[in-house]
């Protein structure tokens, strides 16, 4: 395939720890009119693949009956994002796996190509990190997310440190708290039209590979999908929390009531140096 006929031009990473909104911003991306959100890409790995649960190979919003990937057979002999971007014919695409390794695989074959790569690193204060995973894993100790936030940030600076095209920091409050400014500027530094009603990305169609359940919620509410055939379960607590959120853009900050002091005492002892960067005082 020459260059000139390749439909792919642009493809956005993400790096940084979990729960750090790239499913929110991967959305607010994929709203753009040249754009496509995948999700997290890794898991086209596991499309068409009867060894895996349903819903790690299957849109999170629309269920087993997407029209985006249930019958999307991966050629291993073209690149992932080129087979999308043929598939829904938008040029620009958002993978939010994170996942250094990952990343850099994609990276050396996209360097092949003619498209351009980008490199979001995405930031958010690690006590509402640790908040959000010790509620979505309660079997894990405080220790252990601690120290698994302090190897992923770790990990994300060194990816983003060694990238060498065009990347930008992104922090999750600037964004819950000054959306459109935050996404003029990202836009920018991407070469995209600011597109304001991208911040409505609720009202756009999505299909999504993995992600953060409560955000998709949200898109599956607004456009009335039918959630028992979705994948997105969330448990009677964060229903009631996502049931009562604005469908826009809103901060997070359950933290700041649902963390045990012991909790905020060992992530202090254990990662408060590094959290210096990341700590988000809202007062």
């Amino acid at each position: 395939m020459g260059s000139d006929s390749r439909v792919n031009q642009k493809v956005i990473f993400m790096c940084g720890a979990s729960h750090s909104g790239s499913t929110l911003l991967g959305l607010i991306l994929g709203s753009h009119s040249q754009c496509f959100y995948i999700g997290e890409a890794t898991k086209t790995r596991f499309l068409n693949l009867p060894s895996k649960p349903p819903k790690k190979q299957n849109c999170k919003i629309c269920g087993t009956n997407c029209p985006m990937w249930k019958d999307f057979i991966v050629d291993p002999d073209s690149d992932i994002y080129e087979q999308i971007a043929i598939r829904t014919q938008k040029p620009v695409l958002i993978d939010s796996t994170k996942e250094p390794s990952w990343v850099k695989q994609q990276i050396e074959v996209l360097e092949k190509t003619t498209a351009e790569i980008y490199l979001i690193f995405l930031q958010r204060d690690g006590r509402a990190v640790l908040n959000s995973v010790l509620r979505k894993y309660p079997e894990k100790s405080i220790d252990q997310h601690i120290d698994e936030w302090l190897e992923r940030i770790h990990a994300a600076q060194r990816l983003f440190d060694d990238f060498r095209h065009t990347k930008l920091t992104v922090r999750y409050e600037l964004l819950a708290t000054q959306a459109d400014a935050i996404i003029a500027k990202t836009a920018n530094v991407l070469k995209l039209s600011h597109q304001p009603e991208m911040l409505q990305f609720y009202l756009t169609e999505h299909h999504p590979l993995g992600g953060n359940n409560g955000t998709q919620f949200l898109v599956a509410k607004a456009q009335m999908k039918d959630l028992e055939q979705s994948f997105i379960d969330l448990p009677k607590d964060r229903y009631r929390y996502y049931n009562t959120h604005p469908v826009g853009v809103a901060l997070d900050l359950r933290w700041m009531d649902e963390l045990e002091p012991y909790a905020l005492r060992r992530f202090e002892e254990r990662a408060g140096k590094m959290n210096e960067l990341f700590c988000w005082d809202p007062y």
